[in-house]
């Protein structure tokens, strides 16, 4: 009798055990899954919220509401991967650094747009956003302060991200020479710039690049990261003059 108990008691611990480990990998399965799809929900809501707000600010220019060319976004949940590196190599103190701060203690942030600058080539429109600050580079493009202003005297720098899905400045080299980059102001004045030069540099390089004075007359600089040389420590930059 006590064999025959001692037998049904290992089947029931056995039984136990292999439960366990069963709701144990389910929960791991539940997990990984959940882990996968993290970020192309993070992408998709990306992607969403930039077009929506591409969409409100067209029709804000259309309306001549200058005094309404914001747009209220999430300040936290839409993270990319990487985005700390930024754009902080160019040698100078971080203008944003107390805009930043801001950011990550509230629950929404509201940007406010320059305009927007649309590449038939590589079929992208985006707003491009008076900062370039993490969460605006998420939902847009992002002007570089220190710059001067797109169409304006001096040279304009436009940043945004290398989004492996294709979106934002991803395929930016694929912009060959004399290719069109339109900028529309919030004012509706549109302003076409052509490519007149393509080329990656180092990011440590980028700084004289992007500042104001690089042009006496009217440039455009759009900026990237890029891989071809390696995972990090390199830029893609498009340098465009007005048509």
């Amino acid at each position: 009798m006590k064999r025959i108990d001692a037998h049904k008691g290992s089947k029931r611990t056995k039984k136990i055990i292999n439960s366990g480990l069963l709701a144990i990998s389910i929960l791991l399965l539940v997990a990984g899954i959940i882990l996968l799809l993290i970020e192309p929900i993070k992408r998709f809501n990306r992607k969403k919220i930039s077009e929506e707000a591409r969409v409100a600010i067209s029709e804000k220019i259309e309306e001549s509401d200058q005094a309404q060319m914001t747009f209220v976004v999430p300040a936290t949940g839409n993270e990319v991967a990487g985005e700390e590196d930024g754009y902080d190599v160019m040698d100078e103190p971080d203008e944003d650094e107390d805009t930043v701060f801001e950011e990550e203690m509230v629950d929404k942030v509201t940007l406010n747009s320059i305009g927007i600058l649309t590449i038939d080539k590589i079929n992208i429109s985006y707003s491009v956003w008076d900062v370039a600050t993490k969460v605006s580079l998420r939902y847009g493009l992002g002007h570089y302060p220190a710059s001067a202003m797109p169409g304006e005297a001096g040279n304009a720098t436009i940043l945004g991200h290398n989004y492996k899905d294709g979106t934002m400045f991803h395929n930016l080299g694929k912009l060959s020479k004399g290719d069109k980059v339109v900028f529309q102001s919030i004012d509706g004045t549109e302003t076409v710039f052509e490519v007149k030069e393509s080329k990656i540099i180092k990011a440590t390089d980028l700084y004289k690049y992007v500042k104001s004075d690089v042009s006496k007359s009217s440039q455009l600089t759009l900026v990237t990261c890029t891989y071809e040389y390696g995972n990090k420590g390199w830029r893609r930059i498009v340098i465009c003059k007005p048509v």
